[in-house]
């Protein structure tokens, strides 16, 4: 069992376009390709841990995803597992969460991302209701309790009006009780930074590690790392530090210098 160390960082793997989306170019080969050139740029700067999403099959859509889809990210898992010692994770959007925890099972991955484990929000694909029951039994079904589930709690993109009477830490309350592994707390919109002052409530509060899932940059990682027991890290890392960018070694190596740097101080 490969276990995350403390203040880790999660670097991700932003694969292409699959089957079925609109990006998709029609070549399997060069997604993997790709991906597996992400993985090279991060094994290089030694990050603690990767996460794969598919972040280029914008705009998302609902589960059930395409089966050739689930297919070509089974594949590229897989890979990314051979070649890569330390914990892997994955997100499949949009909050297909079952269909994370099934690649996750197959191809020996650590630990899964999810949007609505508990309660539901308003996503930009409509309503996205709570899942920790059902993906509880079948992680228990499909004997792999050992991978951990990392959930998001007042996700970003999304509208929370249907629990506005709920504060951040009310949601991080019940995803305890429902047994979530780690938390994860999000700005308003991918690369966006926490409220930090909600991310202390929340860490102060928690008795599961707490993650930072959007808005780190070398610059404001110092500030950041007191409050958090990991950091998934995506769009610094890509070229003028935008989301569907091409990764760019420099700001990965220029992030990950600051961060160890800062990191080292922890782990003494």
């Amino acid at each position: 069992m490969r276990l995350l160390p403390s203040k880790f960082l999660a670097a991700m793997i932003a694969v292409r376009a699959l089957p079925g989306a609109p990006l998709y170019r029609g070549d399997d080969e060069w997604v993997v390709k790709k991906a597996l050139e992400d993985l090279d740029v991060y094994k290089r700067f030694d990050v603690d841990s990767i996460i794969l999403e598919n972040d280029f099959d914008v705009p998302y859509i609902r589960p059930p995803l395409p089966q050739k889809a689930i297919d070509l990210m089974l594949k590229i898992a897989k890979k990314v597992r051979k070649e890569f010692n330390k914990p892997v994770g994955i997100q499949m959007l949009k909050a297909a969460n079952e269909t994370s925890l099934a690649i996750a099972a197959k191809a020996n991955l650590d630990y899964i991302r999810v949007e609505g484990y508990i309660f539901a929000h308003v996503g930009s694909t409509g309503i996205v209701e709570g899942c920790a029951g059902e993906l509880l039994r079948l992680r228990k079904k499909l004997g792999v309790e050992h991978i951990k589930v990392f959930g998001d709690i007042k996700k970003k993109h999304s509208s929370h009006s249907l629990t506005i009477d709920l504060d951040i830490v009310d949601e991080l309350k019940q995803a305890e009780f429902d047994q979530i592994d780690g938390v994860i707390v999000t700005g308003s919109m991918t690369g966006v930074e926490p409220d930090i002052k909600e991310l202390a409530r929340v860490k102060k509060a928690a008795s599961v590690p707490v993650l930072i899932g959007s808005g780190m940059t070398k610059e404001n990682i110092k500030n950041y790392l007191p409050y958090a027991d990991g950091f998934i890290v995506g769009s610094t890392f890509r070229k003028d530090g935008k989301f569907l960018e091409e990764t760019a070694p420099k700001r990965v190596n220029g992030f990950m210098k600051e961060f160890k740097k800062l990191q080292s101080k922890y782990r003494k």
